[in-house]
């Protein structure tokens, strides 16, 4: 299928460098484009907004890593979930969003007596899958609690999940 697109004169330079960047190859260029105007506008009406996740990915040898989803924030990371090791030389920051998509996020960063920073990015397809994971079934509780969904409803996964979270080797 052909579609045209009109451009104004001034419009014409970005065009041409954008066909040059992307080898005169710019329908993908174009529906990627589209993709995220989409996703945004579908998003804004239901309250998500673009969020963006900056930190030292500890699962990945803490290199610097930036995540982007549509969601919102129940813990925002001002306002995270805290809680601490038995000897309190510990610390565990959790903030958890859920996604446009029906997912949820969690980003946790740990501060020991040493004050070395370990930061993680989760995401699992529900906030039952993420409860069946212990190291976030608390800020999960937390979060469910918040938003009004009943605590300890027994949980059905799908033969597909086997109860990790998305991306996370089991």
């Amino acid at each position: 299928m052909n579609k045209r697109v009109y451009l104004r004169d001034d419009e014409v330079p970005i065009w041409e460098r954008a066909r040059e960047l992307a080898g005169d190859k710019l329908s993908p260029v174009i529906v990627s484009a589209l993709k995220s105007f989409v996703a945004q506008k579908e998003s804004e009406p239901k309250g998500f907004e673009r969020i963006e996740v900056r930190f030292a990915d500890s699962d990945d040898h803490d290199i610097p890593k930036a995540k982007a989803f549509y969601g919102k924030w129940i813990f925002p990371p001002t306002k995270p979930v805290i809680t601490h090791n038995e000897d309190c030389d510990e610390t565990h920051r959790y903030a958890v969003a859920l996604t446009a998509k029906g997912g949820v996020v969690v980003y946790c960063w740990f501060e020991d007596s040493e004050a070395i920073w370990r930061g993680r990015f989760l995401v699992y397809p529900s906030l039952e899958a993420a409860a069946t994971d212990s190291t976030v079934n608390w800020p999960i509780r937390q979060t469910m609690e918040r938003i009004g969904v009943p605590v300890g409803i027994p949980v059905k996964l799908n033969a597909h999940s086997e109860g990790k979270p998305n991306g996370i080797p089991g």
